[in-house]
């Protein structure tokens, strides 16, 4: 895979997600196996998701998230959940992967924009 079919599989994902109502996303190709995502989803209710993804593209299916941050804020901007592998939490077990909330940061698996969706519509349906 290159950075321009997974391009074509973000979208598709964003596409698919029920819940999201007015989209945008930049990508700038580094190589034909780097690029830099950084796009915006509005929800249903108002929420927005931002999000930038740094990755590198390998043959197959295989995707590296070098950088990656999904940032998930109310409609009046307060913070949601963020969730991030910028590696500035060293005592998280998971880390670099970490999830920021009002109560502070956690442990998180590696994220992706499907993963994150999926929490996502899964706490706006309750």
């Amino acid at each position: 895979m290159n950075v321009r079919e997974y391009s074509a599989i973000l979208q598709a994902i964003i596409q698919d997600c029920p819940l999201v109502i007015h989209w945008s996303m930049e990508f700038d190709e580094i190589t034909l196996q780097v690029g830099h995502f950084k796009g915006m989803l509005e929800f249903v209710g108002g929420s927005i998701l931002h999000f930038i993804e740094f990755v590198e593209t390998y043959e197959g299916e295989e995707v590296k998230r070098l950088k990656y941050k999904y940032h998930l804020q109310s409609e009046s901007g307060e913070l949601i959940a963020r969730w991030d592998n910028v590696p500035h939490h060293r005592d998280i077990s998971s880390f670099p992967h970490h999830k920021h909330d009002k109560n502070g940061v956690h442990p998180s698996e590696p994220a992706d924009l499907k993963s994150i969706l999926d929490i996502i519509i899964e706490g706006l349906e309750e």
